[in-house]
């Protein structure tokens, strides 16, 4: 008897046979709709050729085309909040747990801890000048907040008076009421601020003044005015300098030079600093260099850089031998007055005026009204064409607000006070006790022994390094031990009534190692009485912490 199991096998293969020949009509019917519906579409034509013979050179391809489309319809349209709706990969939480877990949360530090040497710096209190009322924090308080609000008006004696050595206030003019008349006169006129660019609405009749009276002062064509000293040289020189010029530099200028230098994205050589053969020996293999490759001087501009006083050690440019050797290998020169300009010279014009050197002959002079003038702001002057082409391609000068006029108005009553008398030998010259009160300080400090000074012996800027000898510390002295040494000297120092501070530097972005030093800023407005007072607590302060260290 056959097993009743052979009828229904045969049946079902029979059902499947006929319905394979139906999904085939299907499909082709389906394809012919959709190629009859998509020719209506303008171009639809050539894109359906190429489906078509790629789907008979390669039927798989079209298969996995379909399924990634699938894929991302599919994906597209599924909810993505479908997991938090769920909420399968969430742990549910008590709120005790919830109470315990916040209690035991501890959050990153949003700043690494302040160094040992910046947690306690002194505050002044009022305003600013050669004798200042100080408030020294002492250890225990903490770092970020060290004194209490004080309210300058409440009459209260808070702090000390010091003598001031670390502003710079080169000219005494800090406080001057001459100027402070002015000042004031100008806020009733014009307001506090600028309230624009000079591009725009920022420009007052005080700005173009002042532009004019700086002009006038070192007797050059023209002059453009910044509203920061630091953004001045940080924009003049990629405003002029670009990818593919050539940039001669100093290894000991300042980090704005080195921030300006960085983003001009030039070519860039650096000689040792004050090394002036070095200077020459760089400008000669540039010069071997173009002969070689058969490269013309006009092809990219060429720039020296250099500083009138050194920023980082107070030293002084050999300006006649730079002056030689520019016009020797035909380069432009970039010349910083930042701590020079109204603060060495017969009548405070700079380094220019000290090496009797015409100013016009400087293609790019640029200076500070902060150092020299007890103002802000910089400048640079040259010629006409020079100023007029950083007016519309000075980052500097286009996208910052302008110079508040009042004090564009401070700065043109000292460029006044500077000018008459003409001469700095006068009594009546804000410059006149400079000279002997620098020469003063310099007569104590130059004999401590652990000690040495870079700074030019004309400078009112005197850096103290501490002497790298053998005999004095058998072990060098690293960065961080060096800096702990002057920082402890700043203490004494302040314990004794004079403010002097050391060199702040971002060592992070420093381009160029520099030594640790104390600055000390020396100011016309002490007597020299002063001056040799303040400048035996230092001495005192130097021996006391050096020796300690020694034994």
């Amino acid at each position: 008897m056959s097993a009743p199991t052979s009828v229904p096998s045969s049946a079902g293969t029979t059902s499947v046979a006929s319905t394979l020949p139906e999904l085939i009509v299907l499909f082709n019917s389906t394809w012919a709709t959709l190629g009859a519906w998509t020719s209506s579409i303008p171009g639809s034509q050539v894109a359906w050729r190429y489906i078509k013979a790629s789907h008979q050179d390669d039927p798989f391809r079209t298969v996995l085309e379909l399924l990634l489309v699938f894929f991302i319809v599919r994906t597209y349209a599924q909810s993505r909040t479908k997991g938090e709706q769920s909420g399968k990969n969430f742990v549910k939480l008590t709120e005790k747990e919830i109470d315990e877990l916040v209690h035991e949360w501890q959050p990153e530090a949003l700043l690494p801890p302040a160094p040992t040497t910046t947690q306690y710096p002194p505050v002044i209190i009022g305003a600013t000048g050669p004798r200042p009322r100080v408030v020294f924090p002492s250890p225990g308080q903490d770092p970020h907040d060290p004194v209490q609000p004080y309210d300058v008006n409440s009459g209260t004696n808070q702090g000390k008076v010091v003598l001031n050595l670390a502003s710079s206030n080169f000219a005494g003019l800090a406080g001057n009421e001459r100027i402070k008349d002015k000042a004031v006169k100008c806020l009733k006129r014009y307001g506090v601020g600028s309230c624009g660019p000079p591009g725009f609405y920022g420009t007052f009749d005080v700005h173009m003044e002042l532009e004019r009276d700086i002009a006038a002062f070192l007797s050059v064509p023209s002059v453009i005015m910044y509203s920061h000293s630091f953004s001045t040289i940080s924009s003049v020189i990629p405003s002029f300098s670009k990818r593919g010029d050539i940039i001669v530099a100093d290894r000991g200028v300042n980090f704005a030079i080195q921030k300006g230098i960085q983003i001009s994205r030039s070519n860039i050589r650096w000689y040792d600093h004050g090394d002036y053969e070095a200077l020459e020996r760089i400008l000669e293999q540039i010069h071997k260099e173009d002969k070689k490759y058969k490269r013309k001087v006009t092809n990219g501009r060429r720039f020296i850089i250099t500083e009138g006083i050194f920023e980082n050690d107070g030293s002084m440019v050999d300006l006649p031998k730079v002056m030689e050797l520019k016009l020797k290998y035909k380069y432009r020169l970039i010349l910083d007055e930042t701590w020079s300009f109204g603060v060495v010279g017969k009548t405070g014009r700079g380094v220019t005026e000290v090496f009797d050197i015409p100013t016009a002959e400087v293609d790019m002079l640029v200076g500070s009204m902060a150092n020299g003038l007890s103002s802000t702001g910089g400048f640079c002057a040259g010629s006409k064409e020079v100023v007029a082409h950083q007016r519309i391609n000075s980052p500097g000068f286009v996208f910052s607000a302008a110079l508040p006029p009042l004090l564009a108005v401070s700065a043109s009553e000292a460029i006044s006070m500077l000018s008459i008398p003409a001469n700095m030998s006068s009594p009546a010259h804000p410059l006149a006790p400079l000279p002997e009160n620098v020469a003063a300080l310099r007569k104590i400090v130059d004999s401590v022994k652990p000690i040495e000074i870079p700074s030019a012996e004309m400078s009112p800027m005197i850096h103290i390094c501490i002497r790298d000898d053998d005999k004095l510390y058998p072990e060098p002295l690293t960065r961080e031990e060096q800096e702990m040494l002057l920082q402890d000297v700043v203490e004494q120092c302040g314990e004794n009534g004079v403010l002097v501070t050391r060199t702040k530097r971002n060592w992070a972005q420093e381009m160029v190692e520099h030594r640790p030093s104390l600055r000390i800023c020396v100011t016309a407005a002490l007597t020299k009485k002063e001056i040799e007072k303040a400048g035996n607590v230092l001495k005192s302060a130097l021996n006391k912490v050096l020796a300690g260290k020694k034994k």
